[in-house]
């Protein structure tokens, strides 16, 4: 149909129909063949194609030497008219040729018109459908931030507002016209305009986030607290194009932080009340012993003054240590000052053995009025400690005169107090102040170190406490067990140098 049937179709028509118009015209037109079959050449190559021009050509050419060439009625071609002959065939070729390179130009043309047409239709729908997207992504989002409970805004590279959502124009009670163009100054308290601007300036400079808190003024005419954030968005070649931002309100927690502020005042205050009082009980509970020993040792004095005659050189001696005492009682007061007032502590390099020799006099003038023994397994050698003598002093002291308490009611065995030192390789020296009384209850073991607490109808509950803040401020620590069979044991640990 293509290459045969329908070419063949069109040149015979063409060339019929120019050989009729040549039979009618030929009596009044001389030689109309010429242009009357260049023009069914030229029909049949414009509407069948190349193939149809080219069969059109040779019908032309049959017929016009068959009975337009003479000699006519016959293929025989006379001399003189080869010439023509061979022209017209040539001129039929390019004209046929012509014709359907333009023909198939203007119906490739036509085909590519319509094809880009198709493509615009296909590309413009394809634009509709993803601009339908869009809007409905902006609708969608737009949904989003009206109903997240958070206010949410947008601004121009230079600061200005775009967009707010509902919350935040609920809030400033302006209307969405109303924030176009409008600064975040417009809305500041007085007080914080100044370190804003600063922020959002350096922000705006330097394309960096913005985080800080300040106050902002409501529709209701109040000003609250907001936690305001803004990152940039930047294009591809880094310059920012807008801010998004988001105000959090912390007004109530601004509150919250005023009130425990507050709350913490007051309970500085209460704290200081409850150390002094914890100050003077434990000024109470380590002045006791040196009071005690400085009356023991006035009325040894008054006796010794008082016999005949007068034992002077034992009331001098007595005398001297009433002055010992009463200096280690001004000393144990500074002590106890200082170890409150968070004080500078007078430390020296000390012997841990030579101090508790310095206490055994003390100790066994006190064990033999508890009807005790007192013993001593010092470790030769320890390391050099660097620490205040009073404040150790009186952790042992302390912790010796729990022990001979704990024994006065012990009655069916011994009576022994056992004080060791020890030299630890990698911690330093530790004290062991071991007893043969009672042992120690669970209960008690958990709250003995605890302020106020005692087990002794006259004592205030303050020795153990003061104990572990001394040890613990030398870098040390302290603890209690139990000792198999009968008593306790009180052990501190101060590390070597320290």
């Amino acid at each position: 149909m293509q290459y045969a049937i329908r070419p063949l179709a069109i040149a015979g028509f063409f060339v019929y129909v120019a050989f009729l118009w040549t039979l009618l015209l030929q009596h009044w037109i001389p030689y109309p063949f010429l242009f009357l079959f260049l023009g069914a050449v030229m029909g049949s190559a414009w509407f069948g194609g190349t193939i149809a021009g080219l069969i059109s050509v040779c019908f032309s050419t049959v017929i016009i030497a068959f009975f337009f060439i003479p000699p006519v009625f016959s293929f025989k071609i006379d001399a003189a008219a080869e010439s023509y002959f061979v022209s017209y065939i040539v001129c039929a070729v390019v004209v046929s040729w012509v014709s359907a390179a333009k023909k198939k130009a203007e119906r490739e043309i036509r085909e590519a018109r319509d094809l880009l047409e198709i493509r615009v239709q296909a590309r413009t729908a394809e634009l509709e459908l993803s601009n339908r997207k869009i809007l409905e992504r902006e609708r969608q989002l737009r949904k989003l931030t009206e109903a997240i409970p958070q206010q949410i805004w947008s601004a121009s590279p230079g600061g200005e507002f775009e967009y707010c959502n509902q919350h935040l124009l609920n809030y400033l009670g302006l209307r969405v016209e109303e924030t176009r163009g409008a600064r975040f100054l417009d809305v500041m308290h007085p007080d914080d305009r100044e370190r804003f601007v600063q922020s959002w300036e350096v922000a705006l400079t330097a394309g960096s986030a913005l985080e800080g808190e300040w106050r902002v003024h409501g529709g209701d005419g109040n000003y609250r607290w907001f936690l305001i954030r803004s990152i940039p968005e930047r294009a591809k070649d880094g310059a920012v194009v807008c801010w998004y931002g988001t105000h959090i309100d912390i007004e109530e927690r601004r509150r919250a932080e005023q009130q425990l502020n507050r709350t913490q005042s007051e309970l500085a205050r209460l704290s200081r009340v409850l150390s002094l009082g914890e100050l003077s009980a434990s000024i109470a509970h380590e002045i006791n012993q040196p009071l005690t020993a400085l009356v023991t040792h006035a009325y040894a004095c008054l006796r010794w003054l008082q016999a005949s005659p007068a034992n002077l050189e034992k009331a001098t001696a007595t005398a001297e240590k009433i002055v010992m005492e009463g200096t280690r009682a001004g000393a144990i007061v500074s002590r106890i000052r200082s170890l409150y007032q968070r004080g500078e502590a007078v430390r020296r390099a000390v012997d841990m053995n030579e101090i508790i020799r310095e206490l055994l006099s003390l100790l066994r003038e006190e064990a033999v009025r508890h009807g005790a023994t007192v013993r001593i397994q010092l470790a030769p050698e320890l390391p050099e400690l660097y620490a205040d003598r009073l404040q150790i002093q009186q952790v042992v002291l302390n912790l010796a005169f729990n022990a001979l308490d704990a024994m006065a009611e012990v009655n069916e065995r011994p009576r022994e107090l056992t004080i060791r030192s020890e030299k630890l390789e990698a911690e330093g020296v530790a004290v062991h102040v071991e007893d043969c009384g009672v042992g120690l209850e669970p209960q008690v073991a958990e709250q003995m170190f605890n302020a106020f607490f005692t087990t002794k109808p006259e004592g205030v509950g303050m020795g153990l406490s003061i104990c572990r803040t001394i040890i613990e401020a030398h870098d040390g620590r302290l603890w209690a067990s139990s000792r198999q069979p009968c008593g306790a044991a009180f052990h501190f640990v101060i590390p070597a140098g320290s």
